[in-house]
């Protein structure tokens, strides 16, 4: 009978021994995990931006066809104001995820597609970002990674005297949508800029002042855009005729110079440069 009863017994330890390790270490077959993915973005928009609004969609493919519902909503997509997002993940696969940032105004740009993100009609292309992140099969742990911009920034500076009293139209076709997948803005829509130069603006070629205080963004491809600017200076209230610099290059996160006399008072040859310095005072 004793033989017995220590037999019960080593089961029965055997039992609570099994029940402790699966409290312990979980269920070792279940194969998903938390994941965390901290987004920012380059130069500090966190310290130069009050408010700003994250978007991420995540897909099972590279193709970014197939919606990985990973959210509590059941969903492929989120969006918030701090960069973080949480989602639970099938540790055995891979993920794909889209990514985009702006500045919290809805009225700017339509986010409800990352791989269409629209310019709402009427409204100019303010500073954004974009990225991919592939999370590779067996995460489980808190992962980062950093945009770059969707936008391009236009400069136009001048290497002459542009008397007081006048104002200079620049208009020219921007794209109005950026797909995130493919890194790639397109659409066409018109637009005109139009900068007070009341007080008059006086440059040269080695010290050129810069027409528009007002950064000009417009939505560019990673691979770059091209377009042509047509420009009209008007003086005490007579438009000069105009004229034209033609493909002008703009690219995401690059600076486009166009540098020249913009009267047509006197000739002046346009020098124009996309550079990758996006001017520190604007950091």
């Amino acid at each position: 009978m004793k033989r017995y009863l220590y037999i019960v017994c080593a089961m029965l330890m055997g039992v609570f021994a099994s029940c402790s390790k699966n409290e312990i270490g979980g269920n070792d077959a279940d194969p998903t995990g938390t994941v965390v993915l901290k987004v920012t973005a380059d130069e500090g928009i966190q310290t130069r931006i009050a408010t700003q609004r994250y978007v991420i969609e995540v897909f099972t493919d590279d193709t970014y066809a197939t919606a990985a519902n990973v959210f509590n909503d059941g969903t492929n997509r989120a969006v918030n104001y701090t960069g973080e997002f949480q989602m639970v993940l099938d540790r055995t696969k891979e993920y794909y995820c889209l990514l985009w940032a702006d500045k919290n105004d809805a009225e700017v740009y339509n986010v409800n597609d990352l791989k269409a993100v629209t310019l709402q009609e009427g409204k100019k292309p303010a500073e954004a970002w974009h990225g991919t992140y592939k999370i590779e099969a067996g995460k489980n742990a808190t992962l980062s990674t950093q945009l770059k911009r969707a936008v391009s920034k236009l400069s136009l500076l001048e290497t002459g005297t542009i008397l007081p009293n006048s104002s200079l139209a620049v208009a020219f076709n921007q794209p109005n949508v950026f797909n995130v997948a493919t890194k790639a803005a397109s659409g066409t829509v018109a637009r005109t800029e139009t900068i007070s130069l009341v007080l008059g603006v006086t440059g040269t070629k080695d010290a050129p002042a810069k027409l528009n205080d007002t950064d000009i963004f417009v939505l560019s491809s990673v691979a770059g855009n091209v377009t042509d600017l047509t420009f009209t200076m008007s003086m005490n209230g007579t438009s000069e005729p105009s004229f034209s610099v033609t493909n002008v290059p703009l690219q995401t996160n690059y600076n486009t110079n166009v540098k020249g006399h913009y009267t047509s008072l006197t000739s002046s040859t346009f020098i124009v440069t996309c550079d990758d310095q996006w001017i520190s005072d604007d950091k």
